[in-house]
């Protein structure tokens, strides 16, 4: 160990997981089986000295090192939870039915109804999609399309691909798709292609223009079903770790930082290092 800090039995560590940079297990030179703690802040303190990037150990005992890894695993799963960011997001929030002259309709069928290129060609459609909608899902993108020779309407929810036509109603789960593209050849049918759980799924019209708008909305209901969100970066970049070792070259230079001190640090701005 590099380090002077430590917690043993006569130290009992308090700490948030929002407080760690990582976690891990290490075994030093003597045989001790010992957790270590890198913290997000150089300057946290642990009996009475900043750890200046330090990992603290935490000394266990050998025949625990099976649940020491359970521990570790569930540190590292809230850590990433933690650190997840999430991009800003439209509305979402599923709009009440209010009425209207065939019944109640959803403001959000409504709003992408007004979307389309043509929606008085899937009048009768839309209805349906009016009462077929679920309570738990937004809508977000419609288009005229035909599917496996029957016109109808192709449909984007934050949970489901629909395909809705007077005499029945298809259902895909965002969960299984996989992808999307457009077919647009030079004076042919537009073509919205759709994959996933293994299969391909055709839609047909005569402009992209509409398929654009289920397209991006269809990336956009994966992402928040798949992996909505980023991992934010845990430990400083690369850059601050420099900057923080060109201040303390300088200040040690000034006399400003004794030789214990900075062996210490310039060691933990190393540990620190991505990589």
């Amino acid at each position: 160990m590099t380090t002077p800090l430590r917690a043993d039995n006569e130290v009992g560590l308090d700490v948030s997981v929002a407080e760690l940079a990582r976690v891990a297990l290490a075994t030093t030179e003597d045989g001790q089986l010992a957790m270590l703690l890198f913290f997000r802040s150089a300057q946290f303190v642990v009996n009475g000295v900043a750890t200046d990037r330090q990992p603290v150990p935490v000394f266990l005992e050998t025949g625990v090192r099976e649940q020491a890894q359970v521990l570790v695993r569930a540190v590292e799963r809230d850590l990433i939870g933690l650190r997840r960011m999430f991009p800003p997001r439209p509305n979402l929030v599923p709009p009440q039915p209010v009425p209207g002259p065939h019944g109640p309709q959803r403001p959000d069928v409504t709003a992408a109804a007004g979307r389309m290129r043509f929606a008085g060609n899937s009048l009768r459609e839309i209805d349906i999609l009016h009462g077929c909608a679920r309570p738990d899902e937004y809508v977000l993108e419609l288009a005229q399309a035909g599917h496996e020779g029957v016109p109808g309407l192709v449909a984007i929810t934050t949970l489901r691909l629909l395909f809705v036509s007077t005499w029945a109603v298809y259902e895909f789960p965002v969960a299984v798709l996989a992808g999307t593209e457009i077919l647009s050849p030079p004076g042919k049918i537009a073509t919205l292609r759709v994959s996933g759980a293994g299969t391909e799924l055709d839609f047909l019209d005569w402009e992209p223009v509409d398929f654009a708008r289920i397209a991006e909305a269809m990336r956009l209901a994966c992402e928040i079903e798949h992996a909505d969100g980023s991992i934010a970066q845990s430990l400083p970049s690369s850059a601050d770790l420099f900057g923080e070792w060109q201040l303390l070259v300088e200040r040690r230079k000034l006399g400003m930082v004794e030789d214990d001190p900075f062996r210490r640090q310039a060691v933990g701005i190393m540990l620190a290092m991505p990589g």
